[in-house]
């Protein structure tokens, strides 16, 4: 039985998607990138992930209504903000949008790495 996180991970800028993936994939998760936002909603109905990490500033759409549209569908699902926008109502508005926690850009991958864990743990 394969027992990894699954993680939806939707981040456009092409180099630090790839370096996180691939950061991730090392530490023995399975993730699934959407560059797209647009199809961001429709990819977590087909992975069914364990945790979404979502970039907010995204093509086609952001990640606010992507973190909307997700919970339309499922309530429960971990939702992770990984942004530029470090303003309190960007925050805040992640938070409404059905966050469940916010990191801010520049990030450590170990930080990111313990808050999938977290937010998993909280609800796996």
């Amino acid at each position: 039985m394969d027992n990894k996180i699954r993680i939806l991970y939707v981040e456009d800028e092409v180099s630090l998607a790839t370096i996180v993936k691939e950061s991730l994939e090392t530490r023995d998760f399975e993730v699934y990138l959407i560059s797209d936002g647009s199809k961001a909603v429709a990819a977590f109905e087909q992975v069914k992930p364990d945790v979404c990490v979502l970039d907010i500033m995204l093509p086609n759409t952001n990640g606010y209504d992507i973190g909307k549209g997700i919970r339309v569908i499922d309530n429960n699902v971990p939702i992770l903000f990984l942004t530029a926008k470090v303003q309190t109502k960007d925050v805040l508005k992640g938070f409404e949008a059905g966050g469940n926690d916010y990191i801010k850009k520049p990030f450590s991958m170990e930080e990111l790495i313990i808050r999938i864990q977290n937010l998993y743990r909280l609800t796996g």
